[in-house]
């Protein structure tokens, strides 16, 4: 009986585990969206640029002449390949070119051994930048 109910269980976590996956890919690649959108208006893209500067140490030019060069990869996807490129030494080209054939963000760290969480973290900054200040009272 008890094998049965650990047979049983890890078939489940097999099952529900790419469903739950997929949850956390699509969530991440929505705020990845919200944020890039945020980015777009009221000019708000020199802000996010010098904060994806600030953020990951590639000059704010390059980080103009990366978003000249994939304008769909938005603010986000700029400031997701550049924290990739410094934790693996490798070009953020590289991550920008996956990701623009298909491959989700989540996946792309995945496979490069980058904390999700770093990721967040870096984000969570950039939005914190491009939210509207609060009005005083």
């Amino acid at each position: 009986m008890t094998k049965l109910f650990v047979c049983a269980f890890t078939a489940l976590l097999f099952a529900v585990g790419p469903i739950i996956a997929a949850d956390d890919t699509d969530e991440f690649e929505n705020r990845a969206k919200k944020i890039n959108s945020m980015a777009d208006k009221n000019s708000n893209i020199d802000v996010a640029l010098q904060r994806i500067s600030t953020e990951t140490g590639v000059p704010v030019e390059n980080v103009r002449s990366q978003h000249k060069r994939y304008p769909e990869t938005g603010t986000a996807g700029l400031l997701i390949a550049n924290v990739l490129a410094n934790e693996t030494k490798k070009a953020p080209s590289e991550f920008l070119n996956q990701h623009a054939k298909g491959k989700k963000w989540l996946a792309i760290a995945r496979d490069n051994k980058v904390s999700v969480d770093k990721l967040n973290e870096r984000l969570d900054r950039l939005e914190k930048a491009l939210s509207p200040a609060p009005a005083k009272n």
